[in-house]
């Protein structure tokens, strides 16, 4: 009888790490605009955000959650089944409080709260490939059946927090959105991008807004005409060294008129 027991902790390390590795990346996501939301003191700290705490509390109970599960297949671990309740108590309220924080016009807890399932997501996609017991063949129906419900949740809050004008909620969606083959909402996709690079332009984030443009640049159709729009907005004063399409001057300057300074 072959010895199955190797490959059950290969899967059980596999697991542990992409739910832990995923947490990490998606902390260290969060520092790069994190900042923003923060206000100085008079000596200089950082004063957190109420949704920055939230997601720090979510990540420090799901940190939790995951260790005390990979606890459970180990005999020798002694689990705290207590300690893990409360934990996945703690994930549940301040998924709840930023819904609820989202629906109330909250931007910023409504990308926070699409990020969040989005992440879950690909967890839960990432273990429908490792699953391979064949005593549990519904399992992973059941995690793709998981993947598409977070997926969904995922899209409604970005979807919300994009529609507020957020810069970094329009890109995450516009990245996932291009994602997909065949792509069925280019139009959709172009509209996010611009919004992106609008939204950081407005913002004076320019570096972040370059690098929305080139994602857009190597998504979108090179004639759509959202590109001659956004390519005004980021280099106005700059003509492109290999234009995509010749631009008549009166064409040119309608666009231009078009674009907030």
């Amino acid at each position: 009888m072959i010895d199955t027991r190797p490959l059950r902790w290969g899967l059980a390390l596999a697991l542990g790490c992409l739910l832990l590795c995923g947490s990490a990346a998606a902390s260290t996501a969060h520092v790069d605009h994190a900042s923003q939301g923060k206000s100085k003191s008079g000596k200089g700290a950082s004063v957190e955000t109420e949704v920055q705490r939230l997601v720090r509390r979510y990540d420090s109970a799901q940190v939790v959650v995951v260790k005390q599960q990979l606890c459970l297949r180990a005999p020798e671990c002694v689990t705290d089944e207590g300690r893990l309740l409360d934990a996945m108590e703690t994930v549940r309220v301040v998924l709840q409080t930023l819904s609820e924080r989202a629906q109330a016009g909250d931007a910023e807890a409504a990308y926070e709260r699409g990020l969040l399932a989005l992440r879950v997501a690909e967890s839960h996609a990432g273990r429908s490939w490792a699953e391979t017991d064949a005593q549990f063949p519904a399992t992973t129906a059941i995690l793709r059946r998981r993947w598409a419900q977070e997926t969904s949740t995922a899209q409604q809050f970005l979807s919300m927090a994009s529609a507020a004008g957020h810069p970094r909620a329009c890109l995450v969606l516009a990245d996932h959105l291009a994602a997909r083959v065949p792509q069925p909402e280019p139009k959709l996709v172009s509209r996010l991008f611009r919004c992106a690079v609008a939204g950081f332009t407005a913002r004076g984030d320019r570096a972040s807004a370059v690098d929305a443009f080139v994602k857009m640049r190597d998504t979108v159709r090179p004639e759509d005409p959202l590109m001659i729009e956004t390519h005004s907005l980021i280099y106005r004063n700059v003509p492109p060294d290999r234009p995509w399409r010749r631009v008549e001057p009166a064409e040119a300057l309608a666009v231009r008129k078009q674009v907030a300074p």
